[in-house]
């Protein structure tokens, strides 16, 4: 309990004792030497942080400023703390205190320069002075060198952060890290005969470096030596009998060149060194996680809960394991064990958001792991799954904010930097995806996931030769990887390159039989050569094998769709239904045969099953309601526009149609302007948002602004008798009765339709 707590009234003492107190306090204060004291706070301060008690340190440090305000040492030490707090203004305060106190402290401005690279791109240029005065003073400053090939690597000019961080390797030679970064460099520079060697110096000068050997690994599996890269694994492990970290790397590769049984090997040879061990039982069970073997992984779980019960991490696990089966309920029932025993255990709390995730109750988890957030602000799964579930709600900028925030708790975090540039991919920032995509692929260069989402950005921004290299690489990685293999065939595709393109098809669906992803993509690809029977021909094959499977009586159907059998596209799609009720896509293509037929409320019908599903998925809630529109029920119509909005207030079409809405039931004819205008802005070349912004002008009776906009509209579409009949109403109301003539004439002779042809004909009796 600290003093300054507790309330005044607890501390009376009689006035004598209190002026004896007071004077022994004074007595002390004088004789002692304030150097003297400001080491004593010092050392207390620094020990309290060497046991992981920041908060009392910071207080130490700050008593040490209150004997000798000009402390540098205090205020660095004072940031050190606050940054082990992660309060990063009171870091960058003390820092510059410091700083104005001895402008030559080159420490302190090393620090400085870090939190201004941590920053981002905006500071990269104070960053550098800082570093550039450390080197001035000091240029085998080892800090300020690795700094300053951090802040060229952060400006992509990856040939100017090789002289630092070769520098780095001579001032440091006997450190790995110093290798190992130097090494990264040389991949990303493709000067892979240096890198090789910067690896193998790393696992020279320290054998007992787990991240020398894994990198070097790393460098062959990406340079397709296999082999070699077993070989180093190996090598480790002898050198290191005892490194668990070494078995998993060693036993990954194994597995992913589909050596299972080698894998296995290296499993049960860790498993009987350490028989007893809790964490060696979560390790395998990790690696089993990771193969896809739910399980053996069990099994490995429950093993180190048994050689542990107290162990809530493995039961963690669990959780973990039942939501990537899918089975939610399971989750839940275990989670809400592990919060009865420990009911501020962060983790399960986290869980527990991810499990209302998985059952759909977006909401309800952005409100558990918002509380997560604030609870424990460094929790990093706690900002990353709620960027997971702002991004399914379609909050796309919360989902940034919180997944920078992680960046902020851990930067480089490789989780944060691949949901990043993955999100800015999906939004349609590529610029901003490309950054974090390269930034992770520099992190994690023998990473293949990290490659695909690098060339899938590349791809996209059509730069063919590169996304290819990105993916081919990935498939050198990891050959038995289906994804790999699919993202080269739509990189052939895209350049029109199909004999490799259907063996990179090919080449997939063999990987995932099971799976009709592969061969549903494969099948688009078909139909847009004008190949729909060889597609047919694939689909039927597949499920001459896989009869039960969902998603291929989709596929199938749409390839029956496509040839105009609509007849065996809808019992296909049933089919899929009744193995399947949660397959959206079979919801909507039943809604598009039944809106073929006429049938608006069968379609209504499917849409709203497949809304249920997906609840803020904005488009099909804009396209319900312009069933409804259709129909001329107005009032459902506007229910589902305003609630598409609700989600995305930016969504230009149900702007547009919800102004149009306001406009026919007589509303705040101001208020449909606004959307209207709002619309036009978002979509300025979509003619029916340019009609429905004239036709409210045209109702508002400012027909001087709204004969423009469907002169526009008659430009754009001069066969669509609507606008020329709203151009002639509008020419009509401004007096303008021979141009008036032609455009009602015009909009019957193209086959205007009721009730608007009885209108056409009642103007033209006025005009006669």
């Amino acid at each position: 309990m600290w003093f300054d707590n507790v309330r005044p009234s607890t501390l009376k003492l009689r006035p004598f004792w209190a002026i004896l107190v007071a004077l022994s306090l004074l007595s002390g204060a004088c004789t002692r030497d304030p150097h003297q004291a400001v080491q004593h706070y010092l050392a207390k301060g620094k020990a309290f942080m060497a046991k992981g008690k920041d908060r009392e340190a910071i207080i130490e440090f700050r008593n040490a400023l209150q004997v000798d305000p000009k402390s540098v040492e205090a205020f660095f030490q004072l940031a050190q703390a606050n940054e082990a707090l992660h309060q990063w203004s009171e870091v960058f305060g003390a820092l510059r205190q410091a700083q104005e106190i001895d402008p030559q402290r080159l420490d302190v401005r090393n620090e400085l320069a870090r939190l201004y690279l941590a920053a981002g791109t905006d500071h990269l240029q104070e960053a550098e002075d800082e570093v550039s005065f450390v080197l001035q003073k000091d240029p085998r400053n080892a800090v300020a060198n690795q700094l300053l090939g951090a802040v060229a690597i952060a400006r992509r000019d990856y040939e100017s952060a090789l002289p630092p961080f070769t520098k780095l390797t001579e001032l440091l030679p006997d450190d790995p890290a110093s290798y190992i970064n130097l090494g990264l460099l040389q991949i990303i520079l493709q000067r892979y005969p240096e890198a090789e060697a910067s690896f193998k110096k790393a696992v020279e000068v320290d054998p007992k470096a787990t991240a020398a050997y894994t990198n070097l690994a790393g460098f062959y599996r990406l340079r397709r030596q296999d082999p070699q890269a077993e070989q180093v694994l190996q090598q480790a492990v002898d050198r290191n009998p005892d490194t668990v970290a070494l078995y998993m790397a060693w036993a990954d590769l194994l597995g992913s060149e589909g050596k299972k049984q080698a894998a296995e090997g290296v499993v049960q040879s860790l498993r009987a060194r350490q028989p007893k061990s809790p964490d060696v039982a979560t390790s395998i069970g990790d690696f089993y996680f990771r193969q896809k073997e739910p399980a053996l992984a069990l099994a490995e779980y429950q093993r180190g809960i048994a050689l542990d019960p107290k162990r809530n991490d493995l039961r963690q696990r669990l959780v973990d394991l039942d939501l990537d089966l899918g089975r939610a309920q399971d989750a839940a029932v275990l989670d809400g064990e592990i919060v009865k025993q420990s009911p501020k255990d962060v983790s399960a709390n986290i869980a527990r958001g991810r499990i209302l995730l998985a059952q759909g109750k977006n909401d309800e988890a952005i409100t558990v792991l918002r509380q997560q957030v604030s609870q424990a602000p460094d929790a990093l799964l706690a900002h990353y799954f709620l960027a997971v579930a702002y991004r399914q709600n379609m909050q796309f900028q919360e989902a940034k904010s919180q997944l920078q925030e992680a960046l902020r708790v851990q930067p480089d975090l490789p989780l944060a930097l691949h949901a990043l540039a993955d999100l800015n991919l999906a939004i349609g920032d590529l610029a901003v995806a490309r950054e974090y995509a390269e930034h992770s692929v520099g992190k994690q260069p023998a990473v293949p996931a990290e490659r695909l989402l690098l060339g899938t950005v590349l791809l996209r921004q059509g730069n063919l030769a590169a996304a290819l290299d990105q993916f081919r690489l990935a498939e050198q990685m990891n050959p038995a990887n289906p994804e790999a293999h699919l993202d080269l065939a739509l990189a052939y595709a895209a350049g029109r390159k199909w004999p490799e393109a259907d063996k990179e098809f090919a080449a997939a669906t063999q990987l995932a039989p099971q799976s009709s992803e592969a061969l549903a993509v494969w099948c688009d690809s078909l139909v847009a050569r004008k190949q729909s029977g060889r597609a047919l021909a694939l689909v039927s094959q597949h499920l001459a094998s896989y009869s039960n499977e969902a998603y291929s009586h989709e596929v199938m159907g749409a390839l029956d769709s496509e040839l105009k059998q609509d007849d065996k596209a809808q019992a296909e799609f049933e089919k899929s239904l009744q193995l399947n009720p949660n397959l959206p896509g079979s919801y909507l293509r039943l809604g598009k045969l039944a809106e073929g037929r006429g049938d608006l409320d069968g379609a209504i019908r499917h849409y709203e099953a497949a809304l249920k599903l997906e609840p803020r998925f904005v488009p099909l809630i804009t396209m319900i309601g312009n069933l409804f529109l259709k129909q001329g029920n107005l009032d459902r119509a506007r229910k589902y526009y305003e609630q598409a909005l609700a989600i995305n207030p930016n969504f230009g079409i149900a702007d547009g149609n919800l102004a149009f809405v306001y406009a026919q039931q007589g509303g705040n004819l101001d208020v449909a302007l606004s959307l209207a205008q709002k619309a036009k802005q978002l979509l300025p070349d979509m003619d029916s948002i340019t009609d429905t912004l004239a036709w409210i002008e045209y109702k508002k009776g400012s027909y001087a602004s709204a004969i423009p906009l469907f002169e526009e509209c008659v430009r754009r579409a001069p066969a669509y008798p609507t606008y020329r009949y709203h151009l002639g109403l509008a020419l009509l109301a401004s007096g303008d009765k021979h141009k008036a003539r032609e455009s009602l004439e015009a909009a019957l002779r193209l086959k205007l339709g009721d009730p608007d042809a009885a209108g056409a004909r009642e103007a033209l009796s006025k005009l006669n």
